[in-house]
């Protein structure tokens, strides 16, 4: 008689247990070869499970943090090729203008205005110029526009020609427009908000200001000298057009000046930020060295391992199945 007893349903249990515990870790070890990783760090890691809990936090603020870095160097960049597109030019553009009014020579002057025209619009737009959705120039309103459009402000240059007697008067209202906090420029053409841009940190503790904003005196100089030389074209009979045209052509060399200061401000703010971003990857890179040691699994032995598995699982489907079809008769026969 055989030495095997009929097949009991706890045997049956048993074997259904067990192929249910290989097919769980057949189903990790396929977790580990596609990802590299240790599929359950409570059970490999044990007591050590905190401190790499900890690493991976470490990483996840560094790595943050570095995109806040790369962010912030993307709205510089983006902000120093506006200031160039501001004042491309605005040097020649004043020496020819000054050459021009010199030489009494009325083409040469019509030429330059076009020309301060293209510019005006082309700085307008510049400094309305939106990074990621944001306002790169309107402060802490970076959901609006930095500036109105240009023909607001050259509807509002025409006005106060129509009202000065001279030069004199005309540039004291100038002033008036462009620098008084009640002045149009202010309450009409800039558009941003009152504070600046947030900063951004670039380590603990340490944030850096790289904003830039379109009311700030250089800005605000630039467009009232080229608005200026595209009205005065205009003016035939204003008596002082020519002493204004040259007003504003020297004005603008000097704007320029004031713009270049501008981007310094802001390219020493990139150094900073630059430094930090790779002081950042540096960190990263170690953290990510130091979790990787910890938690990550070989794809080959994790691939020979699940082949193992399967083979197992296979067996023991089959034995299971082989008992589910025992009967008392077959067992008797």
């Amino acid at each position: 008689m055989s030495g095997y007893g009929f097949p009991t349903l706890l045997q049956y249990s048993r074997l259904t247990t067990a192929a249910a515990d290989l097919k769980s870790r057949a189903e990790q070890a396929r977790t580990e070869m596609v990802t590299g990783r240790v599929a359950d760090l409570k059970s490999e890691l044990s007591s050590s499970i905190g401190d790499v809990h900890l690493l991976r936090k470490a990483i996840d603020d560094v790595r943050a943090r570095q995109d806040s870095a790369t962010r912030a160097l993307g709205r510089t960049q983006s902000s120093q090729t506006a200031l160039t597109l501001a004042s491309d030019g605005i040097v020649t553009l004043g020496a020819d203008l000054m050459s021009a009014v010199g030489q009494n020579n009325e083409p040469s002057i019509d030429i330059s205005a076009t020309k301060a025209k293209l510019q005006l619009d082309a700085a307008m737009s510049a400094f309305n110029t939106r990074y990621e959705g944001r306002s790169l120039f309107a402060g802490d309103a970076a959901d609006a526009p930095a500036l109105a459009d240009v023909d607001t402000l050259l509807d509002d240059i025409r006005t106060i020609f129509a009202g000065a007697a001279d030069n004199a008067q005309l540039q004291t209202d100038l002033d008036f427009y462009f620098n008084d906090p009640a002045g149009g420029f202010a309450t009409t053409i800039y558009t941003g908000g009152s504070g600046n841009a947030a900063r951004t940190e670039i380590a603990d503790g340490e944030l850096v200001d790289y904003s830039a904003k379109a009311d700030e005196q250089p800005v605000r100089d630039l467009l009232r000298h080229l608005s200026t030389i595209v009205v005065a074209d205009e003016q035939s009979s204003f008596a002082d057009r020519n002493i204004a045209l040259t007003t504003a052509a020297g004005g603008l060399i000097q704007a320029d000046s004031d713009i270049v200061s501008i981007r310094s401000r802001i390219g020493a703010a990139e150094e900073r930020i630059a430094a930090a971003d790779t002081r950042l990857e540096a960190e990263a890179t170690a953290y990510s060295l130091t979790y990787n040691e910890h938690t990550a699994r070989d794809p080959y032995e994790a691939a020979t391992r699940l082949q193992q598995i399967e083979s197992q699982l296979q067996a023991s489907y089959l034995v299971t199945s082989r008992i589910s079809l025992l009967s008392l008769a077959n067992y008797l026969r």
